[in-house]
């Protein structure tokens, strides 16, 4: 299974670059991370945070601001051009995780993380 989500981490970045720190979390578990990023801390707040509508969740310091959720998306940004927060649902409680730089556009950026989050059904 850490092959699979690191190849898919792999190709999604060889496609969008602005995405720079991928996660997958199960269950409010991180099942697998870059190492440029800890979201272990948090992951209780990332499993809950779209489908309560969160409007932030502070990671590392950093509060990403809910600029659009449903029950399986989550995007957020934060100020000062520290980057943007996207959430994409694998599957039930399976989400793709990911931070994109804060010159990307988030809306575009969730769709290349969307799609991730597609190759990776039924394989995590």
């Amino acid at each position: 299974m850490d092959m699979t989500i690191d190849n898919e981490w792999k190709l999604l970045y060889s496609h969008n670059p602005k995405i720079q720190a991928f996660a997958v979390l199960k269950e409010a578990k991180i099942l697998w991370q870059t190492s440029n990023w800890d979201l272990v801390s948090v992951s209780i707040e990332l499993a809950n945070a779209p489908g309560s509508a969160a409007p932030s969740v502070t990671i590392n310091s950093v509060e990403y601001k809910r600029i659009k959720s449903n029950p399986t998306s989550y995007i957020a940004t934060a100020d000062k051009d520290q980057g943007h927060l996207l959430m994409a649902e694998i599957e039930k409680d399976t989400w793709v995780v990911a931070w994109a730089t804060a010159d990307s556009v988030p809306e575009l950026a969730f769709i290349d993380a969307a799609k991730t989050a597609i190759q990776l059904m039924r394989r995590v």
